[in-house]
């Protein structure tokens, strides 16, 4: 593998120091940096199971283990690779009496969403203030989840971080505790729990923490600045333990911060870990310089130390990234769709073409003008396969045959069919519960209540007798769904490609805990939206999901004042300098081409009135002119001077 100056020092260090951190910049090359540097150990005697590589996404540990497989062949299948949360999931499971758990099924955020709406539903009734202002189960979900993965104490948070009053502090304390109260009863996981219950385990039993961390010789992190303090203490164990750590990461692309990630331990590194060595990547192998002109001036606006200036390998190209100004939303839209019909009569292809936006909802009128015109095109960061309702149907219906005692997959499950209403479900399952939970009793008690040919007996007996082998259970589970979702759900051809796809990944696994388990921690994205199986398509995409994305030409769209930074950040300047580090990473993405589109919110003003230029925070507001090719779309300073020849008389 080939490698410039900066990453060989990194990958073939050796030296006295055990823990390694490389500040890799945008397009510098981290994901070679980490396969090389597993490659090196590999090769110079290290057993490749040995080798620890975590991961914030399935799909980076995957395109990790065949590229590795490329440079050492078999052997880069022994490495272990996976996220954060699967890594924990699998010790934890290979060792439940050690960690306290057994029989455990993982929840989604939208079970724990339903789990937490019961308990705030059973609770609220006791506040005897205003019910209106009080947070919502996804809210209450979101403060509690933040507060666990940052390690603070949950009341002390909700004192501090937040304006509710202290009656209203009170019972959500009151509805946190039963809700992990529930989860336990029920034998639920939701992700938080598994993270923190690994980092408690290795911490209170130290005999624990040594028989699993020094299985490893060293731990590689990918995306180092997106760890929470969790994630980082899971890390100190590894350390504590005498395990290498080689941690590659960027904090200018730490945009994780409302799910509690913390660029700051990149910056901490060397203090944390007091025997540790620092590399940088400065050499983009992406871009072209002048994008990383602008790239680096955003940065150097901010009075954080991001440590590198990125140099582009590629050189100039002679091309200034284009800032492109209109009146209104339409306009900008209408503009985009005719450059990308341009490109096509080009013969560049739509899959090189990829718009930037920071919110899915600010992608919406351009998505219409894409169906109006019947552009292909593909969105990345809207709803994922496994929120579907369809599949959700159906993963219900695994999800009892792995688990009849599971409350949330029953009542889904049993309000599919008609005339089960959830007063009539929840007395199903007290009946089923009471008559014992194992498969023939479950289907008896099903048979007593509901009669033996109704739909939702012969639908579950037929999934349960195919057994826990994912193929064979989910062809069952489609098999007898399938009619009565056709009826339930629109657009039932497309929807139909969704389960389709679930069956054809099935044929990977040979456990169905496995399958339910890896859909649940990473969902993937299924044909939601027209157009997206299109082999050749136009990227709609949020900034969010394009980490680790790239294309020859981007568009950064609506890069108004309310977006960058967001609206929700102004007055908290962690906030805001998050928002700096969103815009970064969407400038980043462009190989050959950048260009930033804006509008002013007042349909009939002119530029020089509204422009997002005169808002105090807006970051693009001093971009230096000599760095971008700036046109005006429907604008005039002076007006329309042929209207002075009238007199207003008509």
């Amino acid at each position: 593998m080939e490698l410039n100056q900066q990453q060989m020092a990194a990958v073939v260090y050796d030296g006295p120091k055990r823990n390694i951190l490389v500040n890799a910049g945008a397009g510098s090359g981290k994901t070679r940096t980490i396969i090389a540097r597993a490659a090196h150990r590999i090769t110079q005697g290290t057993q490749a199971d040995r080798l620890l590589v975590l991961t914030f996404t399935n799909r980076v540990a995957q395109e990790l283990r065949h590229r590795l497989a490329h440079e050492v062949g078999s052997a880069g299948e022994s490495v272990q690779m996976g996220t954060f949360h699967a890594f924990c999931l699998k010790v934890m499971s290979s060792l439940p009496k050690s960690f306290a758990i057994s029989g455990l099924s993982i929840i989604d955020s939208d079970d724990q969403d339903n789990l937490m709406g019961m308990v705030r539903k059973s609770l609220i009734k006791n506040l005897k203030g205003p019910k209106r202002g009080f947070p919502s189960s996804d809210h209450l979900l979101s403060l509690y989840s933040y507060s666990r993965n940052t390690l603070q104490n949950t009341d002390v948070y909700l004192h501090e971080q937040t304006d509710l009053d202290e009656e209203q502090i009170d019972l959500c304390m009151q509805i946190f505790s039963l809700y992990q109260q529930r989860k336990e009863e029920r034998g639920y996981l939701d992700y938080d729990d598994l993270l923190i219950k690994f980092d408690e385990a290795l911490t209170k039993k130290a005999a624990l923490r040594h028989a699993v961390c020094t299985l490893f010789d060293e731990v590689l992190v990918d995306e180092m600045q997106d760890t929470n303090p969790i994630q980082f203490n899971i890390l100190k164990h590894f350390s504590r333990e005498q395990v290498n750590l080689f941690c590659v990461g960027d904090p200018a692309q730490s945009i994780y911060r409302f799910r509690g990630a913390e660029f700051t331990h990149m910056m901490e590194f060397g203090t944390i870990f007091s025997d540790s060595i620092s590399f940088s990547l400065s050499l983009n192998y992406r871009s072209y310089q002048e994008i990383l002109d602008v790239s680096n001036w955003l940065l150097s606006c901010s009075s954080y130390p991001y440590q590198h200036t990125l140099e582009a390998i590629r050189g100039r190209s002679e091309n200034l990234v284009r800032l492109e100004d209109f009146e209104n939303q339409a306009d900008e839209c209408s503009w985009i769709a005719d450059q990308v019909v341009g490109y096509q009569e080009q013969k560049i292809p739509l899959s090189d073409i990829m718009v930037l936006y920071r919110s899915s909802f600010e992608a919406k009128t351009l998505e219409a003008e894409l169906i109006r015109r019947k552009i292909p095109y593909r969105f990345i960061g809207g709803l994922v396969l496994t929120k579907s309702a369809h599949v959700r149907d159906v993963f219900a219906l695994l999800r009892l045959v792995r688990n009849s005692s599971d409350d949330l997959a029953w009542m889904r499950y049993l309000q599919l069919f008609p005339r089960i209403g959830e007063i009539s479900a929840e007395r199903i399952v007290n009946n089923v519960y009471s008559a014992g939970t194992a498969s023939d009793s479950v289907i008896q008690t099903l048979e007593s209540l509901l009669g033996k040919d109704h739909a939702s007996v012969t639908a579950l007996a037929s999934a349960m007798k195919a057994g826990t082998t994912p193929l064979a259970c989910i062809q069952a589970a489609i098999q007898q769904l399938s009619p009565l979702l056709a009826e339930r759900y629109d657009h039932w051809k497309q929807r139909k490609q969704d389960l389709q796809l679930l069956e054809k990944v099935a044929r990977t696994y040979h456990t169905l805990g496995q399958f339910i388990d890896d859909f649940t921690l990473e969902p993937m994205h299924g044909t939601q939206l027209s157009n997206e199986s299109s082999d050749d398509a136009l990227t709609l995409i949020t900034v969010h999901s394009a980490k680790g994305t790239e294309a020859p030409i981007c568009f950064v769209a609506s890069a108004i004042p309310s977006q960058y930074p967001h609206s929700r950040s102004l007055g908290d300047l962690e906030a805001e300098e998050e928002e700096r580090r969103v815009l970064y990473v969407a400038l980043t993405r462009a190989k050959n081409e950048l260009i930033i589109t804006r509008y002013s919110r007042a349909r009939n003003s002119m530029w020089v009135d509204s422009s997002p230029a005169k808002s105090q925070a807006y970051f693009l507001e001093s971009i230096p002119q000599n760095l971008i090719l700036t046109t005006l779309h429907g604008y005039t300073s002076r007006g329309i001077s042929s209207l002075s020849s009238l007199r207003d008389e008509f």
